[in-house]
């Protein structure tokens, strides 16, 4: 039965959706909004592969254009010639996969926050991994022995189809980073951490620095993802399997800690119509936000969320504050007990679980109590007065 395609191409098929069936799972399953644009971009991750061995089926044709053919003929030593041929289809394979995002993007707003851009990417490269499967799969099914086949299938299943979603993950992140540069870079400013390349950028091709450093941002991305790319196919093609394994094991840690912090969570693009209006005068905001910059600086982090939850009251869309919120929460260490508190507000009500609203109700109960015990003609009073960074680690006033 093997040697009829149509047959094999099926088994072919159910045994690649396999492990993409698990996949999606484990990294989508309740962490999507909409299933429908999940599939969308999975089924033209999908059509990556073809279109690749679309292009070199031109290169036959056109072989003046074949790439690969000129870097054969123009690379006279063998470790050198598979570095460049590796480099050049690591390159075209991301820049392929990452199209499928900026395409969907474009025409959905898929993009809300860094983690999405992650998660996307993610669903393109399993897409472009489960037909490279099925072709691998149909091409050495006939030829090579049960043995040979099924450690073929788990590796490529395994470690291959995560090394994709690796390289793809970190160019989405940085294209994540690149769409909301305008409220990163002001960011940035404050904490003094512009981009020398950015600035450079902005003035040589005389564009915004939001604009710099967004091209900054995709770049970047793209020379990752094509280095580690051309690492993993260098390390296969010399069966350097234990490396590989190791290589594997700790991109997929990187992804998950890239899709764990808080930054990443954050919703940066919203209807401008639906913006509420700040309820603080736009120079005391800025001096405050200013005040943001320095604290976070000089890592009182406990300070800077106790500001930034003052200033969301008033001003709830302030997308230059949220950052300055997630990114303190990043830095802060995951055993304070503040942290712990104030992780829920980042979430939303549907996503919370029965322990962050045990943690809400209690922190809410605690905080009504210390009001009711508080004097009723009791004047508030305003200091202006810093605190050290080690009182503000110690204690904080949530009235103020």
């Amino acid at each position: 039965m093997l040697s009829n395609p149509i047959f094999l191409l099926g088994i072919s098929t159910f045994f690649a959706a396999i492990p993409v069936a698990i996949w999606l799972y484990i990294l989508f399953s309740g962490k999507v909004q909409s299933k429908k644009i999940l599939a969308i971009v999975f089924l033209l991750g999908c059509f990556t592969a073809p279109a690749l061995l679309g292009l070199q089926y031109v290169w036959d044709i056109f072989p003046r254009f074949n790439l690969a053919t000129f870097i054969e003929d123009n690379i006279q030593t063998q470790a050198k010639m598979y570095i460049a041929m590796f480099v050049l289809f690591g390159a075209l394979e991301e820049i392929i996969k990452h199209y499928v995002i900026t395409i969907v993007d474009k025409k959905t707003v898929l993009i809300k926050t860094i983690g999405d851009a992650i998660r996307y990417s993610l669903a393109a490269a399993l897409g472009f991994s489960f037909t490279e499967n099925i072709y691998y799969l149909y091409e050495f099914w006939p030829s090579i022995s049960v043995g040979q086949l099924t450690t073929m299938y788990i590796f490529r299943s395994i470690f291959t189809a995560c090394a994709h979603m690796i390289f793809s993950g970190i160019f989405g992140y940085y294209y994540g980073i690149g769409k909301f540069s305008i409220e990163i870079v002001k960011q940035n400013k404050l904490v003094g951490k512009v981009s020398m390349l950015s600035k450079a950028l902005a003035k040589f091709f005389k564009i915004t620095l939001s604009h710099a450093h967004q091209q900054h941002m995709v770049v970047k991305g793209l020379f990752i993802a094509i280095v580690l790319h051309a690492i993993y196919n260098y390390l296969l093609q010399y069966n350097i399997i234990i490396p590989v394994v190791v290589f594997v094991i700790l991109g997929y840690v990187y992804l998950r800690y890239l899709l764990s912090r808080k930054a990443g969570h954050l919703v940066l693009i919203t209807d401008v119509s639906e913006k509420s209006k700040s309820s603080i005068a736009k120079k005391d905001e800025d001096v405050v936000v200013e005040l943001l910059g320095m604290w976070f600086k000089d890592g009182r982090y406990v300070d800077v969320m106790h500001i930034c939850e003052r200033l969301l009251e008033r001003d709830p869309d302030n997308n230059v504050v949220k950052l300055f919120k997630a990114k303190a929460m990043d830095k802060m260490d995951d055993k304070d007990t503040y942290k712990a508190v104030l992780g829920t507000v980042l979430k939303s009500k549907d996503d919370l679980s029965v322990n962050d609203k045990d943690k809400i109700a209690k922190y809410t109960a605690e905080k009504e109590k210390i009001k009711k015990e508080k004097p009723v003609n009791e004047p508030t009073k305003q200091t202006t007065k810093p605190t050290t960074k080690k009182d503000s680690d110690k204690t904080f006033n949530l009235d103020i």
